[in-house]
């Protein structure tokens, strides 16, 4: 849905290649587990494997493939699992997951990316058959284990948890909110305005507001959600989000009164507004992986100073202020498949105002 026809297309045309690189069809494990090994790190899966997978080896990647698909000439991709020294390179990649960093011998710090197929691998006519059922289910369920080579250090989920990511972010948080930064102030450091807002009517907003985690962009990574605490039914607005870009935490988006956003189960961002009585409207996002970019997807928008008679709108390209008048049937049917809106179970700011050392602080706990 993200990630676009020519990507996948790229993507399989590398992984199923035969003429791009050697096969290493007879390769066997020695150990109870099967070990396979390149210049950087070791990827180990299951015993039971033995004999049913062909191994490819390229530019820092391990590459497994089911023999009889791509004897047969279906593919027969199952998974892999790739170094990439800038984030850069990795980011969109179609079936790309971030899984962890390695830092090799000379202290040069890659990402590891798990990369699973995106079309089907084996003969499309047949159901799935269990042998290359078997290998893909050790990728897409972590079965496997990667071990650093040759002085190499791989650390399973580093630069992935939120509570590892954004420490001084939310220390910025708590000192703004604790010291009623003003507007101006607020602005000045990408912050939302409604700290101040809040803090001049509730003399306990540290828990008021609260923080959570969530990779809304699907690239592995979490992504620091700062908002309401909801109350009742109510789903909690988002006033700040912060995501990682070439490892760094970057702001997003700010959110207010009448301009909130909300992350949808899709893993979509929907920023409602509100510009009078007689206009509101919907706007729904994805968040670019390693990037602060929101990407256009649909826009729906009630508008009775256009029409008052039909307001209802639809626009896929409400960047360029292009929208479609739409009967009111027809609005709500588009309109409430982005209306899950997540709720997330925010830790107040004021359990990070303690006496105990910040940074020794576990948010899940």
């Amino acid at each position: 849905m993200k990630k676009s026809i020519f990507y996948i297309f790229i993507l399989i045309l590398f992984i199923s290649s035969s003429s791009a690189f050697a096969l290493d069809w007879n390769y066997f494990g020695k150990d109870k587990d099967i070990k396979i090994s390149n210049g950087k790190y070791s990827l180990i899966i299951p015993n039971d494997t033995k004999g049913t997978f062909v191994v490819k080896k390229k530019d820092n990647g391990i590459f497994i493939y089911d023999k009889i698909s791509k004897k047969a000439g279906f593919g027969g991709f199952a998974f892999g699992v790739k170094l990439y020294k800038n984030p850069s390179e990795h980011a969109m990649m179609p079936g790309g997951q971030k899984i962890g960093e390695l830092t090799d011998k000379n202290g040069i710090l890659y990402d590891m990316v798990l990369i699973q197929p995106t079309d089907v691998q084996y003969d499309y006519t047949k159901s799935v058959p269990s042998y290359y059922h078997r290998l893909y289910v050790i990728g897409n369920s972590d079965k496997y284990i990667i071990e650093g080579k040759n002085k190499s250090i791989y650390n399973k989920e580093q630069g992935m948890k939120g509570q590892d990511l954004y420490k001084e972010i939310l220390k910025k948080h708590v000192k703004a909110v604790k010291e009623k930064w003003d507007s101006v102030k607020l602005e000045e450091e990408d912050m939302s305005y409604m700290y101040n807002v809040l803090s001049k009517t509730d003399k306990n907003v540290l828990n008021k507001i609260g923080y959570a985690y969530d990779d809304i962009n699907g690239d592995g990574i979490e992504e620091l959600l700062i908002g309401e605490i909801a109350t009742g039914n109510w789903k909690g607005v988002i006033y700040d989000i912060y995501t990682m870009v070439d490892r760094k935490p970057v702001h997003v988006i700010s959110g207010g009164a009448r301009d909130r956003y909300f992350v949808c189960d899709e893993a979509f961002l929907c920023n409602e507004y509100s510009s009078g009585a007689n206009e509101s409207g919907w706007l729904v996002y994805i968040l670019v992986e390693n990037s602060t970019e929101l990407f256009p997807q649909v826009g729906f928008k009630y508008d009775g100073y256009k029409n008052s008679k039909n307001p209802w709108f639809i626009s896929y390209d409400f960047k360029n202020d292009k929208w479609e008048n739409v009967s009111e049937k027809f609005f709500n049917e588009r309109k409430k498949v982005f209306e899950q809106y997540k709720r997330f179970d925010y830790i107040p700011l004021g359990s990070l105002n303690k006496k105990r050392d910040f940074a020794t602080q576990n948010p899940e706990n």
